[in-house]
């Protein structure tokens, strides 16, 4: 799965207008000791390149916040990540800083950070599954109230199994010739030819797929609490095997 074009965008330019700031950080020479002579007390200075400290620690501080939302936390960049704080005011350290974050834009550019889009897509899924729990636990027996969590669920589960067909080599498409999005069936079906996953859980999921669908058009009489509540404890268990 890609980005959304907007979140996406949303990174890059911050990352352009910090890259930006950090090659704008004011760069000082000063004056610093450099031995002497003992015997009549005179000192030698020599002159060195400083990079403005207030200037420095503000880029830094907004480098380190965007760049530990970007990279997880498993990525092979976060000891460089961690490292940031430690950065010390010196040319070559500021330098080094901005092409890192020179690297990650490019890298963030060419689609190269999945296991970004991994970890929100699997943030915002455990979100709403816990919101359809939710809606169960808080809900009355005999009132229907457990159709929005079937509804919620069911949603879920579509949005999985069209990633999941996005993320295969070759992608398996999502949406009909004309445009039009395919049906949580056929999602299953398809799945279940690429040797995704057997028979046996295609048919359980055709079984939720029912229960989404009967509660989506109104059929609230054809599935009950009990077999919502093991309608979400197993896609649940399908969203820990399979994203």
């Amino acid at each position: 799965m890609r980005l959304p074009p907007s979140v996406k965008q949303k990174y890059l330019s911050r990352l352009e207008q910090i890259i930006a700031k950090g090659e704008s950080v004011p760069i000082n020479t000063k004056s610093v000791p450099s031995g002497g002579d003992y015997l009549t007390g005179q000192t030698n200075y020599k002159q060195v390149k400083v990079v403005d400290w207030p200037s420095f620690v503000e880029w830094r501080t907004n480098a380190i916040t965007l760049i530990d939302q970007i990279v997880p936390k498993w990525s092979s960049h976060r000891q460089t990540v961690e490292g940031f704080s430690a950065l010390s005011n010196e040319p070559d350290r500021l330098e080094f800083g901005v092409s890192f974050l020179k690297s990650l834009r490019d890298d963030l550019e060419n689609d190269y950070f999945r296991d970004l889009t991994s970890e929100i897509e699997a943030e915002l899924t455990a979100d709403y599954m816990g919101q359809a729990e939710r809606l169960l636990i808080e809900g009355t027996a005999g009132q229907f109230d457990h159709v929005p969590a079937a509804v919620l669920a069911g949603a879920v589960l579509e949005k999985t199994l069209k990633s999941i067909c996005e993320n295969l080599n070759p992608p398996e498409p999502i949406v009909t010739d004309k445009g039009a999005p395919l049906k949580l069936n056929v999602l299953i079906d398809t799945l279940k030819k690429r040797k995704v996953y057997n028979e046996l859980m295609a048919k359980q999921l055709r079984a939720w797929a029912a229960i989404r669908n009967s509660a989506a058009h109104g059929n609230f009489e054809e599935f009950n609490r009990s077999q919502v509540e093991l309608m979400l404890s197993g896609i649940n268990s399908f969203l820990g095997q399979y994203i």
